[in-house]
């Protein structure tokens, strides 16, 4: 029997008929894990309800296209709403749901759900991004570091970097998840000492969500000073294979997942390839220049039973880049620049739950990243960076849940960390110039190189006890304390934690938390000279209070909160403390570093945020601070300065609108006809629309301006004499809009966006170049308007 014209006809009706779809999904306790069973789900605008069942899995079948609000209770947890639940189609939406547990004996005077989940062990600076939220964010470009920066007090070092920086203080301080893996830097074209890169390496369509904590989190997290962004991947397709193409500003992709040997475990794959480079070869006749590079993947396995949990993660990337012309482009020394390297990530965890009361989960890791940098002009080489830094990881928990809700875990890890770095500057000669004629100069006896050349490994140890108490009804309290020791500096710090929030009222929540927080130096620090072995680990204490506020059952929340936190044991280098004689003292560097530095970081922020519960979506950050660093320098002791990232003030608003048009007659007759099917990636009009706008403002970033010597040594440098920090850049503002068409034909789903950069083309400054021999600064800018799109079409 020839079966080829019945698959035909099959597949023209999954892409060409509109029928209803599904929405399922597990809901879970948020605290332990575990499956809830009983649990209503209603599905708000069809009046339908259903109740999970023992293995906490809820299902609705028959569901028109469109959005709704999923409403779920149960008389044991708090009530939640999930908001903007789309169906596309003949599609099935998968929508898992965590509820957190009601103190026992709680009288709740309003039943409602409520539209803003917060872990149950996190009381204050604390948002949940849905996967939803992720994709729809306009100016984020699908990042997921990005997409937090539109949170009070959470900036970058500019448009160019996805680096997280919290609250004044410097890149590198965030702590990244994936899947309880702990990632230095998930990037495309990572920056070396941050978190950040470009391009995030992993794929939004594989999140499940992620959490944000902006400091003083719980004890399970350590070794950063300032945030933690907790990012989990979902759960594959069990019932078939699906898969589907992207392509965006991150390239071009393709997408698989489905069932494996059961219906208990699944897969999802991911790979994304640049395509940059090809447009350019192809237009420009091979002669294209700074044209990135990059490649990806990321894979996840997961088994599912009654008792058990085991997931396996994966991801891998390699970025590479060739600037020629550079010293004309941009004032380097060098007239080629290569930078690139590659990154990879991988890990399992097991949870098992041993009965309803006790669980563990072991989690071991291997994480690796290489740093490939290389200045040069012909066979004159000025620079090289050639590092690789891994670690590999095991870390177990145990959790003991008693019948009032109260919880109890403790943790303890070892980690093995590998570094090899290899950085290297050419030999510099000071060279005295006898006058404006003298275009040669005379060297000096001061000739100096920076290098270091070593491989090193050590291990990082510790453990944690953390609690969840709810002492009465309307109060939650979290207990911790961490202990973290490394080999390497033979540090072996304590770090106390602790957390509330009490209910003053149905819809008022006062909250608080304290925490220190220690941050081990970075490798290249420690292995840059052998006096660095002894650099103590940066330590911040912080303290916040403040108040939440939601407004009814309206989606809207606002929230004030004021904070302080200290810096301790900052890194210092040396050279700042050289005694000034002349000019020439200020050319020489150092390699050494010295654990002296100080600073403080204090300010107020108000965040008021609107959820997408029928058409109109928005969001209003500020704040208001102080970030400041104790001057370590000879006559200048004690005296404070603007840090580096003081922006002072920062005001981000986000707005967005949907119009959905599947219940209109005319759009209903319209999308049934062939045309308008095959002409949809151009139509103006789709089952969904939606058009979102972020527009930022950032006070004047300090910095400190060198002098540039064009008498005598033909050089930049710093007057240790003058204050720090003295310039500003000027004022950041930036406007990103984002329009989005969705269509569902039958099993097919389609997505066309359309992300606008810095729409008013303004001219924000990143940095300035000052390269040795030209007396004029380089400016460096963020980015310009910057059109991008992409296409998500998938089953």
């Amino acid at each position: 029997m020839n079966r080829r014209p019945a698959f035909f006809l099959l597949l023209t009706a999954a892409l060409f008929v509109a029928h209803a779809g599904s929405i399922r999904g597990v809901v879970t306790n948020a605290q332990t894990g575990k499956k809830i069973a009983d649990v209503r789900v209603g599905l708000a605008g069809l009046g339908r309800a259903v109740v999970s069942d023992t293995a906490g899995l809820y299902r609705f079948d028959s569901v028109p296209p469109g959005s709704y609000n999923l409403c779920l209770s149960h008389p044991l947890y708090d009530s939640l709403t999930v908001n903007d639940v789309y169906v596309s189609g003949e599609a099935g939406k998968r929508c898992d749901a965590e509820l957190s547990p009601r103190a026992v004996h709680a009288d709740r005077m309003v039943v409602r759900g409520t539209s803003f989940r917060r872990p149950p062990d996190m009381t204050s600076s604390t948002k949940v991004i849905s996967a939803d939220e992720l994709l729809r964010a306009p100016g984020a470009l699908d990042d997921v570091q990005r997409v937090v920066t539109t949170l009070p007090s959470v900036t970058s070092g500019g448009d160019n970097t996805n680096e997280i920086i919290v609250r004044g203080g410097v890149p590198g301080e965030n702590l990244f998840l994936l899947d309880n893996i702990e990632i230095p830097n998930p990037n495309h074209f990572a920056e070396q000492g941050t978190g950040g890169g470009v391009i995030s390496l992993v794929n939004p369509l594989l999140v499940k969500g992620l959490t944000f904590n902006a400091g003083a989190p719980p004890a399970q997290y350590g070794d950063k000073a300032s945030s933690v962004l907790d990012v989990k991947l979902r759960d594959g397709n069990s019932d078939m294979v699906l898969g589907g193409v992207d392509v965006g500003v991150a390239g071009a992709g393709v997408h698989v997942e489905g069932p494996l040997f059961s219906r208990q475990a699944n897969f999802m794959f991911s790979a994304t390839r640049s395509y940059l480079d090809f447009i350019a070869h192809t237009t420009f006749n091979n002669q294209a220049a700074a044209i990135p590079e990059y490649w990806g993947m990321e894979t996840r396995v997961a088994q599912t039973t009654a008792d058990h949990r085991i997931y396996a993660d994966a991801l891998y990337g390699n970025s590479g880049i060739i600037i020629d012309s550079a010293d004309v482009l941009f004032g380097t020394q060098g007239s080629t620049l290569i930078s690139g390297g590659y990154v990879y990530a991988g890990g399992i965890t097991w949870e098992q739950f041993f009965t309803n009361r006790f669980s563990t989960s072991v989690t071991v890791s291997g994480v690796g990243n290489t740093f490939d940098r290389l200045e040069f002009t012909g066979a004159d080489t000025f620079f090289k960076n050639t590092s690789l830094e891994q670690e590999q990881e095991c870390k177990a928990l145990a959790s003991l849940d008693a019948d009032d809700n109260t919880r109890i875990t403790v943790g303890a890890f070892v980690k093995r960390a590998d570094f090899s770095i290899d950085i290297w500057n050419k030999p510099d000669t000071l060279k005295h110039y006898a006058g404006p004629s003298d275009t040669v100069g005379t060297p000096t006896a001061v000739t100096w190189q920076e290098q270091a050349d070593s491989r090193h490994v050590a291990y990082k140890y510790g453990g944690f006890a953390s609690g969840i108490v709810r002492p009465f009804e309307r109060l939650r309290i979290v207990p911790g304390i961490r202990i973290d020791g490394f080999t390497y500096n033979k540090s072996l710090m304590v770090s106390p934690r602790l957390s509330a929030a009490w209910s003053l009222l149905p819809e008022l929540e006062a909250t608080g938390a304290f925490g220190v927080q220690y941050q081990d130096p970075d490798y290249a620090d420690l292995a840059a000279s052998s006096l660095n072995a002894s650099l103590k680990p940066k330590r911040a204490t912080t303290g916040i209070g403040g108040l939440e506020y939601q407004f009814g059952s309206s989606g809207i929340k606002a929230v004030a909160e004021g904070y302080y936190k200290q810096y301790d044991n900052m890194p210092v280098d040396s050279s700042l403390l050289r005694p000034y004689h002349s000019a020439a003292d200020t050319f020489v560097t150092s390699n050494d570093r010295l654990s002296i530095g100080t600073g403080r970081s204090y300010g107020v922020e108000l965040f008021a945020q609107k959820k997408l519960t029928k058409d109109i979506s928005w969001s209003a950050a500020y704040s208001l601070s102080k970030s400041e660093d104790r001057d370590p320098r000879p006559g200048h002791l004690g005296q404070w300065y603007r840090a580096d990232f003081d922006f002072t003030n920062s005001f981000t608003l986000t707005g967005g609108w949907k119009k959905e048009l599947l219940s209109y007659p005319w759009y209903a007759s319209l999308r049934d006809r062939l045309w308008f099917k095959i002409l949809s990636p151009i139509m103006p009009v789709a089952d969904r629309n939606e058009i979102s706008a972020k527009w930022r403002y950032l006070g004047p970033r300090p910095h400190t301006s060198p002098v540039y010597d064009s008498i005598t040594y033909h050089r930049w440098y710093t007057d240790n004499r003058a204050p720090l920090n003295a310039d500003v850049y000027g004022a950041y503002h930036t406007l990103d809009i984002r329009w989005e068409r969705r269509f569902g034909f039958g099993f097919l789903q389609m997505i066309y966006y359309f992300d606008l950069q810095n729409v008013y083309d303004r001219k924000n400054i990143w940095t300035y170049l000052y390269t040795d021999g030209r007396s004029r600064p380089a400016p460096v800018y963020q980015l310009s308007f910057f059109p991008a799109g992409g296409i998500i079409i998938g089953f």
